[in-house]
């Protein structure tokens, strides 16, 4: 992305607070962006005040909406100390960073072997990194990482997204405003599953993972912030493909944020949610379970 057409990260900060304590919801298509922004106030209580959700959807090229497989499934085991901030939540228990992030075995599926499950299985592990928990592309925004994973053809689509401040259907870029606890790596839950699938008359190994990042900010309460998203990561079979197309490309993603500040949202950035609000009289589901793994990602947005 050249330095002179990224938007400034700094631009407006002084205005970083004005929204909060909503959900943010958001969808992605493949061929452009479609963002929804009807979000959701949820009382926290004392520990989560509000919640935010921003979701987002990408299709993919056959217009299916992402799905997971029930056949072959992985479900993040490991478990961390229950410690500072993440107490009292979902959480609490989730692996730290990395370490959350588990893969299935990998099988032979229609046109493709076992090792070549292997990889691609590695390469989406390595991506989910790249996407939400190395620091270049938390603090320094710069999605290089991410971008070298993908397919030479399938990088400009992704570029454009980070250029509009779109990519937080699949990725995290924390507020400069804000600070990420520096004694508390994120804590990660989730599963990944794959199956051999058609595309536009094409064969091709669509790896589908689920999974929820929460992250420690410093500040008064300790606050926390979320990312829960489902992603289709698509790998053509190289039969009759250009040299620029073979490799991995991103399919549907559909995410949302939690106990994130609107304003912050609205600008493509993660922040925690820095005033407390009122529950609404007619919120019945504790705000802390929109940290749960398996938590539905069809939520109202409460930005809008």
């Amino acid at each position: 992305m050249a330095q002179d057409d990224a938007p400034d990260p700094f631009a407006d900060l002084a205005d970083w607070a004005k929204e909060t304590e909503r959900k943010v919801r958001a969808e992605r298509r493949r061929g452009g962006l479609l963002r929804k922004v009807p979000m959701v106030i949820v009382g926290a209580g004392a520990l989560l005040a509000t919640a935010l959700v921003v979701p987002q959807v990408w299709p993919s090229a056959s217009g299916d909406g992402p799905s997971a497989p029930a056949d072959v499934t992985a479900t993040t085991s490991r478990s961390a100390a229950v410690t500072g901030p993440f107490a009292g939540t979902p959480a609490a228990g989730y692996p730290l960073g990395a370490a959350g992030i588990t893969l299935p075995k990998a099988t032979a599926v229609e046109g493709f072997t076992a090792t070549q499950v292997s990889a691609a299985l590695g390469k989406v592990r390595r991506a989910l990194i790249a996407s939400r928990l190395d620091d270049e592309m938390l603090t320094g925004h710069n999605p290089a990482g991410l971008l070298d994973l993908l397919a030479p053809n399938a990088r400009a689509r992704i570029v454009k997204s980070f250029e509009a401040r779109t990519a937080g259907a699949f990725a995290t870029w924390i507020d400069p405003a804000v600070q990420l606890d520096p004694r508390e790596q994120p804590r990660v839950s989730g599963r990944i599953t794959y199956a051999s699938t058609v595309v536009d008359g094409m064969r091709t190994l669509r790896v589908t993972t689920n999974f929820v990042f929460v992250y420690a900010f410093t500040g008064a309460g300790h606050p926390l912030a979320a990312a829960h998203d489902e992603l289709q990561w698509e790998f053509p079979s190289t039969r009759n493909l250009r040299a620029g197309d073979r490799g991995m490309w991103m399919g549907d993603a559909t995410s949302y944020t939690a106990l994130v500040d609107c304003d912050a949202a609205s600008r493509g950035l993660l922040a925690p949610t820095v005033h407390p609000a009122e529950p609404e009289p007619d919120e019945t589901e504790d705000p802390k379970e929109l940290l749960r793994a398996d938590h539905d990602l069809d939520i109202q947005d409460d930005c809008a």
